[in-house]
């Protein structure tokens, strides 16, 4: 996976990324009071409110009526889940505001829905909420809000103690693991019921961002992301919108805004126009400037290509300015007569004529390396990169803003040989890596 800077305005190749370290996660909560939290009621101390609510990870809000517990209960194995997003799938504004107006300002999507949750919990499902929350935090800082938090646990609430059902509701507040299409939710929700083996198939999971592209002419909105359908995707389970599990409406046309499985089914190579790459040294002094998206695979063909062949690195995201860059490739050529990558995302072409100038001073010749990744690819490549452990991120790489790849998309001009570059080089992205890494890097990760 590769990583690489970004630049702030049109002439200068300024460092966006966040710190190169990685930022440990650390629950809040020991794994004795998780265990307490899901004890059969009879085991519990006596509480006036049955609705509790906890935070694991730092992030993730957990609240659980208490009045019975699935551990108290004899449930078919293997266990199925019905699984549903909270806002416009199980309720929705009264005010018919996008957003509520308080902790009242809720009704049920449909008045069907109590009695058909309570047919689920009688039918042996485990009734689940998963829900993304971007709009509370769970943050003690000055700066959070806690009118919103308040908001959401009072509505929460509210919900639970009028369905008196051993419900769990999970709300994921940050942009980690946990969000949906991210699979954090799920796997918490696994560890705390105990399940060993679920029935996929026979559970469902209903939302309503299902990427669906409305209808303007019949005042139907489109849906703001794919986010729940991708989720079902990524646990195996089948999904149904709203309007077909309670309405029994038919299937909609729907669209992802990316899809993996395309970059994993190609048998494509890197190339340059017709010819595989195979990249070597035809000058005995260079400089080699790559151009591209932060994700688009700089860093990764840097470590295939260059290294190997001895092509010294520079890298603005470790430099930090353009100035540092550009002294230190001049080291690299006059002092120790080595060639030098430029590792940046040199989207614009006053940016790369700083460096198109340099070669031209120094006496050598400059080559371009166009990666040719979309915005959309490049945001997949930098999440799996980021929220991944291992060797898809060996430089512990932190997520970067949606912002990172549309404002480079922004800013972009196709490079020109009449720049001065001796030639170009165009590389598109094609996955490479093990079954496991492509099974990892084949789920949906964006929204």
């Amino acid at each position: 996976m590769a990583s690489s800077s970004l630049k702030r305005t049109s002439t200068t190749d300024r460092d966006i990324s966040p710190p190169p370290t990685k930022r440990k996660v650390t629950a809040t909560t020991t794994n004795k009071a998780v265990s307490n939290f899901f004890k059969p009621a009879s085991e519990k101390e006596k509480s006036t409110e049955k609705v509790k609510f906890q935070v694991l990870h730092d992030t993730l809000l957990v609240g659980r009526y208490e009045d019975a517990s699935p551990a108290a209960r004899s449930k078919p194995k293997p266990l199925k889940v019905a699984a549903f997003d909270f806002d416009d799938t199980l309720i929705k504004t009264k005010s018919g505001n996008v957003f509520a107006r308080g902790a009242d300002d809720w009704q049920w999507w449909h008045a069907t829905i109590p009695g058909k949750l309570k047919q689920l919990d009688a039918d042996g499902y485990a009734v689940v909420l998963v829900s993304n929350q971007s709009g509370i935090s769970l943050r003690s800082d000055k700066g959070s809000d806690k009118k919103s938090l308040s908001n959401f646990k009072e509505k929460v609430s509210a919900v639970l103690r009028a369905l008196e059902l051993p419900i769990t509701v999970y709300a994921a507040t940050e942009k980690d693991l946990f969000r949906k299409p991210r699979t954090g939710m799920w796997e918490q929700m696994v560890r705390d019921y105990g399940i060993e083996d679920i029935d996929r198939e026979g559970s469902v999971f209903v939302g309503d961002a299902a990427g669906r592209e409305g209808d303007k002419a019949a005042k139907i909105r489109k849906d703001h992301s794919c986010s729940d359908r991708d989720f079902a995707a990524n646990v195996g389970m089948p999904f149904q919108t709203p309007e077909e599990y309670w309405l029994g409406e038919d299937p909609k046309p729907f669209t992802r805004a990316f899809d993996p499985v395309a970059y994993v089914q190609t048998t494509l190579d890197s190339q340059t126009d017709t010819d595989p790459i195979v990249f070597t040294k035809k000058n005995d002094l260079e400089i080699v400037l790559f151009c591209g998206s932060p994700g688009s695979g700089k860093s990764t063909f840097y470590w295939t290509h260059l290294a190997p062949l001895g092509y010294t690195r520079v890298n603005q995201d470790q430099l930090k300015t353009r100035d540092k860059c550009i002294k230190a490739a001049t080291i690299a050529i006059q002092d120790e007569q080595t060639s030098v990558v430029v590792d940046n995302t040199n989207a614009d072409v006053e940016t790369r004529a700083a460096w198109v100038g340099l070669a031209a001073k120094l006496k050598v010749p400059i080559r371009l390396v166009h990666f040719t990744a979309s915005a959309k690819l490049c945001e997949h490549n930098d999440t799996v990169r980021a929220l991944s452990e291992g060797k898809m991120n060996p430089e512990k790489r932190v997520l970067l803003p949606k912002m990172a790849f549309t404002g480079f998309a922004s800013r972009f001009r196709e490079p020109k040989v009449e720049e001065g570059f001796q030639e170009i080089v165009k590389v598109d992205f094609v996955f490479r890596g093990s079954e496991e890494d492509k099974k990892l890097w084949s789920r949906y990760w964006t929204s």
